[in-house]
């Protein structure tokens, strides 16, 4: 028996939206790793609801990008050009109708049910890019989502969801709780599991405010028993998220996230790098004046590099946060400046740099222990004030920093989920129905 010719449109159409092939060709394709990149421009074929017009194919409109169902656990992104016919006598433009507008407000069915199971309801796309791909007014689409498509007015927690909401089925042994703002600068704390992934079943809680009382108050609404299970939680060192995880999921243990506590010592690093920089402006500033008095002009000296004093401690910022092997040529050079100037920000440049290496080896809890005591002692050796305070912080919460040792858990997630609901809010831009926005949140991460 004769083999079937292997058709790779048959294959490809599996892979992308019923019907796409029908209209577009596939050009093109990238696998960038975590992520496929598929290329689409539609057909240079006349519509049929244009075909009695003496069109001819002017290009195509801007590329959309549209997020299509994963492959492989991995995203698809469909970069799409439609493209437009112009009159040739009147110089009118074209482009293909959709039929997916009616009347100029109604939606198909079939539309409904595909922004319904398709992109909206799944998947972190913005209901103005949809409605830009279909020519509709992003408003009516919208509306139209939310009274008809979403079930957004039978949700169950509507009624509280700008207070709070929560998800039982979600908690996990290990879990993250954070704080982010939603909207118009309101802080809500937010409950997550790692299990999720940032994806669906993640949330786990999300409350208004970061009082203590009031956080609690909602998450003992879980039941008991799921909050016994809970083993490991990740936060940073604020005093209310340590109340809130001590009342709420008494048996687990408290880690305090790595990236907080190298923060801490980075941040000193820029205070002082800060603090000669005021320093080099006072001295500037007095040698101009001294300048016009003598009545010359003031040229300040630069380093081999063309930096004055003021303009090197301004620069270095960026280069104070990386490694010296991810320097540029510059950065290293202009490193090399600094540190012949300043001793004191070369010497605690490179302790932040140990208390990174500490933190990356996977050293037993013990071994940390003494590795980070050593690491205190030369730092308190110096006895500058700003860092003084960052190892009285760190030996007050010793104990959950040193959990991190145990596990070697962190609060990425948190920090990653919290930049995804900010990504999200901002498609609602001008729209002020906060519930709306927590529905979409519901829908996506619950």
């Amino acid at each position: 028996m004769k083999k079937k010719a292997i058709d790779y449109k048959d294959i490809l159409s599996m892979f992308l939206p019923k019907g796409m092939l029908d209209y577009f060709d596939f050009t093109d394709y990238s696998d960038m790793g975590d992520y496929y990149i598929f290329s689409l421009e539609e057909k240079n074929s006349i519509p049929d609801e244009h075909s009695s017009l003496p069109l001819v194919s002017k290009g195509f409109y801007p590329t959309i990008t549209v997020t299509d169902f994963p492959v492989r656990d991995r995203t698809v992104y469909l970069k799409v050009r439609r493209r437009r016919w112009e009159d040739k006598q009147t110089g009118k433009t074209y482009s293909r109708d959709w039929k997916l507008v009616a009347d100029g407000t109604r939606i198909t069915a079939e539309f409904g049910s595909f922004l319904k199971k398709s992109y909206i309801d799944n998947h972190e796309v913005s209901i103005k890019v949809v409605a830009d791909f279909c020519h509709l007014k992003s408003k009516t689409l919208n509306d139209y989502y939310k009274e008809h498509l979403s079930g957004y007015r039978s949700w169950n927690q509507l009624s509280h969801a700008d207070q709070y909401m929560y998800f039982k089925d979600n908690l996990g042994e290990n879990i993250s709780i954070d704080e982010t703002a939603l909207s118009n600068g309101e802080l809500y704390t937010i409950v997550t599991g790692k299990a999720g992934h940032g994806k669906h079943g993640t949330i786990i809680a999300m409350i208004k405010g970061t009082k203590a009382d009031d956080v609690c108050r909602y998450l003992m609404k879980l039941p008991e028993g799921k909050r016994r299970m809970v083993k490991n939680v990740t936060l940073d060192m604020a005093g209310s998220m340590r109340q809130i995880a001590k009342r709420c999921f008494p048996y687990a243990t408290q880690i305090i996230d790595r990236f907080h506590v190298q923060k801490l010592m980075q941040d000193a690093l820029q205070e002082l790098r800060v603090q000669y920089r005021w320093q080099a402006i006072e001295q500037e500033n007095s040698n101009i004046k001294r300048a016009r008095k003598e009545k010359r002009k003031y040229i300040p000296p630069c380093f081999d590099n063309g930096d004055t004093i003021r303009q090197l401690l301004v620069r270095s910022r960026y280069l104070l946060f990386k490694s010296p092997d991810k320097w540029t040529d510059s950065q290293r050079i202009r490193a090399e400046i600094l540190f012949k100037q300043f001793d004191d920000i070369k010497q605690f440049y490179y302790l932040t740099l140990q208390l990174g290496q500490i933190y990356s080896h996977n050293y037993d809890k013990n071994v940390a222990r003494v590795k980070l005591a050593l690491w205190f002692n030369k730092v308190e050796q110096w006895n500058y004030p700003q860092f003084n305070t960052v190892i009285e912080t760190f030996k007050n919460h010793n104990d959950r920093i040193l959990n991190f040792f145990e596990n070697r858990l962190t609060n990425t997630s948190a920090e990653s989920f919290n930049a995804k609901l900010k990504s999200l809010r901002a498609t609602f831009r001008g729209v002020d129905d906060v519930k709306f926005y927590l529905y979409r949140v519901m829908m996506l991460y619950a």
